[in-house]
């Protein structure tokens, strides 16, 4: 069954205004959109309830951990997830674009923009994220 809704996630979701980007609604969790600075909650129309509600990774970033390794990772990691959660409520647009499938479970990824802003380049300005393609192995972000 969750095979099926996957291969029918793109035919399933609303046209939207422009043809890569989707401005699924946001969905709180414990009061907030966001989990961390990078992960996103949202729940995507037209899917089965049970798989509607997923987390969307911001493409393009790498933000700290939330249970970092070290208190300077778990401290930045708060500034980051508090910049987003802020950026979020807000926002009077939130566009997700170009979305895929995630490596991981129930997520997907894809790149945000919150008002027109790209929130990969707000987070990575304001410096509480770094670059990250995805695929090369990601730095760490405690020191020693």
């Amino acid at each position: 069954m969750l095979i099926i809704a996957i291969s029918l996630l793109p035919t399933l979701l609303p046209v939207p205004a422009n043809a890569a980007c989707y401005d699924w609604p946001l969905r709180e969790r414990l009061g907030e959109y966001a989990y961390d600075g990078d992960t996103i909650y949202v729940n995507i129309p037209g899917l089965p309830g049970e798989i509607a509600e997923m987390s969307v990774r911001v493409r393009g970033v790498d933000t700290p951990e939330i249970r970092g390794k070290c208190s300077a990772e778990k401290s930045l990691a708060n500034k980051a997830r508090d910049f987003a959660r802020q950026s979020l409520k807000s926002a009077k647009r939130v566009e997700f674009c170009e979305p895929e499938w995630g490596r991981y479970g129930g997520r997907v990824v894809a790149s945000v923009r919150i008002d027109g802003r790209a929130l990969d380049q707000d987070l990575i300005n304001q410096g509480l994220a770094r670059p990250y393609d995805g695929k090369t192995k990601r730095q760490p972000w405690c020191q020693g």
